[in-house]
C-alpha cells in the first residue's frame, strides 16, 4: 500500500469507475497498481472510497484487507451509489454493515441517493 498524491489519486479514481469524481481533500493510497483508496476525515469517522481497475477485480478482497490494516482501527463510513450495489457485497465482506439509502450532498452540488454502509473499529470478517 502507498500513500499517493491528489492529482494521481483522483485521476485514478475517474479512471477505474467514478467519472464525477472531485477531489474532497481526502489522502489516497494506491494498493498493487490497480487499487485506489481514497479516505476523507470527517467528526470521528473516515468517509473510505474505492476504485479499480476491472481486470484485477478478483482481487479486491486482498485490496481491502490492506487499507484495513492501516484504517481498521478507525469507525469508517461508505458511501454507495445506487447503481452499485454489488459493491455492497463487497463492502459487507469486508465488515461494514448492512446498507441503508441516504440522500448525500456531494462536492459537486448535486444531492444523490446512496447505500451507506458503516464499519466500526476492528470489524473485519474476510
Amino acid at each position: 500500500m502507498t500513500k499517493i498524491d491528489k492529482i494521481t489519486g483522483s485521476q485514478l479514481m475517474r479512471l477505474w469507475g467514478v467519472p464525477s469524481w472531485v477531489e474532497p481533500g481526502a489522502e489516497y493510497y494506491l494498493w498493487e497498481g490497480c487499487c485506489v483508496f481514497a479516505l476523507v476525515k470527517q467528526d470521528g469517522f473516515y468517509d473510505i472510497h474505492i476504485a479499480m481497475d476491472k481486470r484485477r477485480r478478483k482481487d479486491s478482497r486482498m485490496a481491502g484487507a490492506a487499507i484495513l490494516k492501516l484504517f481498521g482501527k478507525y469507525k469508517l463510513r461508505a458511501a454507495i451509489l445506487v447503481d452499485r450495489e454489488h459493491v455492497c457485497h463487497y463492502a459487507a465482506k469486508m465488515g461494514f454493515s448492512s446498507p441503508t439509502k441516504q440522500l448525500i450532498p456531494l462536492t459537486d452540488g448535486r444531492v444523490v441517493t446512496s447505500f451507506i454502509m458503516w464499519r466500526e473499529p476492528g470489524d473485519y470478517y474476510g
